[in-house]
Order: C-alpha cells, then structure tokens, then sequence
C-alpha cells in the first residue's frame, strides 16, 4: 500500500506473490490484487495495466457497431486478445450477453500464472510458465528480472545479471522436485467467477499472433505498439487478426495513454484489405502501417 503512493517509482519491487489470494477473496484482497496488477511487467518488457471501465468507450463504439450489423439473436464471436488479468473483458462480455443473449466472448492472454519457486529460507523466485525469472525475493528485498532499461537503471541491472546466473544454475528442468512450486494465478477474481457460472464466456492462454479462423469481432488493445514490437512483428500481427476474422468481422486496435485516454481504430476486414471505419481519440497507431 505505501508502494502505491509512489508506483512509478517502485512499480517492479512489489512481489508479485501479492498476487495470490483466495478463491473467495475480500474486498481488501481484490483490492490488493488490483493494485499489484497495475506494476506487472513480463519479461520482454510488456507491462499487464489495467483497470475497471478501462475501456468502457471502446465498448459502446463496438456494441453499437454490432447492433447496426447483427440481429438480437446473433450468434456473434467475440475475442479479446492480449485481455491482461481478463477484467475488462468480463465487464465487456457482460454488456455484450445482454444486447446479444446467443453470443461468446473469449478472453486470452499468453500469461495467465506465474509460478513460485520457494529456496531454502525465505528466498524464492517468481518465473512465467515457460521459466523466464521475473523476481527474486528475499524479504524485504525483491530483484526484478525482466527488462531494465540500462541507462537509467545501472546498479538495478548489475545485480538482476548476478541473480540470473544463480537462477540458471538451479537447473530446473531436470531438479524442479527438489524445490517447492506454487502457481499464482493473474486472472481477476471476477472474470473467474463470470467464468464460472456463464459458459458464454471463457478465458484461455492465446497469443496476439495466432489464427483462429471465424471470428466476428477481435480486440486487441495495448499490445500491438510500436514501443513493444518491430513493424515486422506489428505486421504478423495485423495479418493474424486478418486470417482470424470473417470478412465483414471487426477489428479494434489501439492503445491507453497515461492520461487514461484511449486511441483506437475500427476496422471492417474486406476479401482483401482493411477498411477503417471510425476512431476513438487519435486512433491507432498502427494504423498507416497496416493501411
């Protein structure tokens, strides 16, 4: 909580074992797990912000859009990629059952758990599933691991490049039971609990960059930046969602600034091209690149 006070500044040495919490949490815990989600970095530097009604214009944009394509009864099929701890999707899947009863919304993200690794002591590292180290704990100190920007942060990266080494050396492919594990899951507590008593939402582990062919609606904000990826992978990206949508489907691509403000484009998928049809703010900035 006095982290909070000053998260810019302290954002990557709050544990991200804050994260755990129980099944059926307490109003103090959800607020903790919020709180902890807004400085969650991965390890290639993409940071997981979010929070309640984060995108509640981008959601009125969509849903009148759908109501003037679709009748009520529409089976519409609905992806929310990139959906972070999935809150903002179950708050759009919420709007969008009521106006579209027979509709799915799938939310999805590549990173929907870490796992704790607890060492002799109270030390322990905190890593994503596929074993790149995020943190390393050894109360009341935490090492971040991912990204550090070298200019700014050169002792912060001196020490992460020691820990690293040490974590290597714990070869847990092959002694992983030889250390206790523990998975942290990093879906909000509402999105799991949407999931559980409405089957018409569902949440997975699916990259920005998969084809899912079939779809009538992707959203895909605050992942396809220029601050994250190359124009190369920027493009893999928008090619993705183009083989993923029917033609006539809805893309809508754009991004939060730190003014909480957001800029996206919607996009109609024709047989060969995209069509922007409207925009919130400055729209996407993608959106020449893909043009």
């Amino acid at each position: 909580m006095r982290a909070a006070r000053n998260r810019p500044l302290s954002g990557a040495t709050v544990s991200y074992g804050l994260l755990k919490i129980k099944e059926n949490p307490t109003a103090e815990e959800v607020c903790r797990f919020e709180d902890v989600s807004l400085v969650l970095r991965t390890s290639n530097g993409t940071w997981r912000t979010t929070f309640r009604q984060r995108m509640s214009d981008v959601d009125a944009i969509a849903l009148d859009l759908l109501q003037h394509r679709y009748p009520q009864d529409a089976h519409v099929q609905v992806q929310d990629r990139g959906a972070s701890n999935c809150l903002t999707s179950a708050e759009w899947a919420k709007k969008l059952f009521r106006l579209f009863p027979h509709a799915t919304l799938e939310a999805s993200d590549r990173l929907l758990h870490l796992l704790h690794i607890a060492l002799a002591g109270e030390r322990a590292y905190i890593i994503e599933p596929e074993g790149e180290p995020l943190q390393y704990l050894h109360p009341p100190f935490v090492v971040f691991l991912g990204y550090i920007n070298p200019y700014r942060y050169p002792l912060r990266r001196l020490i992460a490049g020691v820990i690293k080494r040490s974590f290597r050396k714990l070869d847990l492919p092959k002694q992983c039971s030889a250390y206790r594990v523990d998975q942290i899951c990093c879906i909000h507590p509402e999105a799991k609990s949407l999931r559980n008593i409405d089957s018409r939402f569902q949440i997975c582990t699916r990259s920005v960059f998969a084809e899912s062919p079939g779809m009538d609606v992707l959203r895909t904000m605050n992942i396809l930046n220029r601050n994250y990826f190359p124009r190369e992978r920027l493009l893999e990206g928008a090619n993705a969602a183009f083989r993923s949508l029917k033609p006539g489907g809805l893309w809508i691509v754009g991004r939060t600034l730190e003014n909480q403000t957001n800029h996206a484009t919607f996009f109609r998928r024709t047989e060969k091209k995209w069509e922007a049809i409207t925009r919130i703010g400055n729209g996407s900035e993608i959106e020449e690149l893909i043009s």
